[in-house]
């Protein structure tokens, strides 16, 4: 029996043998695949709060749980279907498996850090929120993604602080009007060749608190109180509080400081093109508009309060676009309604 098999195997064909040893070593380099690649990388959790699997596997334990802000070790990195995932090792020796997403390396930390020193002391603007998930970037910039800092969910609320107009990737202005050249609408091929973008802060994201964010994914979040008082033709861009009163039933209500730009065929330079103020009166339980006056300007607006009394002050723009300072002071008068006066000369703008 025994030399029957040696037989037999010394007559197996040598091409076959050698599939079978091909087949041998790729079973063990899809093993080794499987381990992933090993690193010692430093990063920091982004999320709030993030918990720590025993494994990628869907039933996985929770293992432990870390805050936005720890600094952790990867020592280990795969990916399974469509989800990266890093083995960590955390603060206290904890450690366990997370999505990647979740995690920021340090050279982002940093660049995002600076952009939130340098507009520190720049008021908010207006507040915005994320329609979708999107990409918190390092620039005004979508051609790749070499530059995103991190990916925020539905709903993340923005501090803006400024607006720019960037071109757009020509490979997305090609996707956006392929469905118009084939249509034959000339007018529509055409589309837009320039992205507005926001620079932002954001609330709750001490590790990357600062960056762009692609206007398109982002609706402001007006007021409740004054989203239905827009000018005719105009819509509402910012928003300060320069003072509050308070109603009959004894509720606060804000004053407010508004920017409006033209809804069609402005000046795409402008962030607005009038300035106003919306104030409520408690008797009437109402907004009013004391003071209205067309400007054409860019962010930022900077308000300064002190008591019953402020100022702001403007950034216009005239025709040669050339930028000048405007200022203006307000107090609370008779019934406590604002007065607004304008201190500069008036270069640019019209008062109404």
């Amino acid at each position: 029996m025994k030399s029957a098999l040696v037989k037999s195997w010394k007559q197996f064909p040598a091409y076959l043998l050698c599939l079978g040893c091909g087949l041998l070593t790729v079973g063990l380099t899809a093993c080794s695949s499987a381990k992933g690649v090993l690193n010692n990388e430093t990063a920091f959790v982004a999320p709030e709060k993030i918990r720590l699997r025993s494994s990628t596997a869907e039933a996985a334990r929770t293992v432990g749980e870390l805050k936005s802000g720890d600094q952790v070790t990867i020592t280990e990195r795969k990916s399974e279907g469509n989800t990266a995932w890093a083995n960590i090792n955390g603060p206290g020796g904890v450690s366990g498996w997370v999505e990647s997403k979740t995690l920021v390396k340090q050279a982002i930390v940093d660049a995002a850090q600076k952009i939130a020193s340098e507009i520190q002391d720049i008021p908010t603007q207006a507040v915005g929120k994320s329609k979708a998930r999107l990409k918190l970037r390092l620039t005004p910039d979508r051609n790749n993604d070499d530059n995103v800092a991190f990916e925020l969910s539905a709903g993340a609320v923005l501090d803006i602080v400024a607006r720019e107009r960037q071109p757009r990737p020509e490979k997305l202005s090609a996707q956006q009007t392929a469905p118009a050249n084939t249509a034959g609408n000339n007018a529509a091929a055409a589309g837009p060749k320039f992205d507005d973008w926001y620079k932002v802060r954001i609330k709750n994201l001490a590790i990357a608190p600062a960056g762009w964010i692609y206007g398109g994914s982002v609706e402001l979040d007006v007021p409740g109180d004054i989203a239905f008082f827009t000018s005719t033709g105009q819509r509402i861009t910012g928003w300060q509080k320069i003072g509050s009163t308070q109603d009959e039933q004894n509720q606060t209500k804000e004053h407010y400081l508004v920017a409006e730009k033209q809804l069609f065929g402005g000046d795409e330079r402008l962030d607005f093109n009038r300035l106003k103020v919306l104030a409520f009166d408690p008797k009437r339980r109402e907004y009013y508009t004391p003071f209205r006056e067309d400007v054409s300007g860019r962010f930022p607006i900077r308000v300064k309060l002190d008591d019953k009394r402020g100022s702001f002050q403007v950034t216009a723009l005239d025709k040669a676009n050339q930028s000048h300072p405007i200022d203006y002071t307000f107090e609370f008068v008779e019934n406590g309604r604002p007065k607004v006066t304008r201190v500069t000369p008036k270069e640019s703008g019209k008062k109404r």
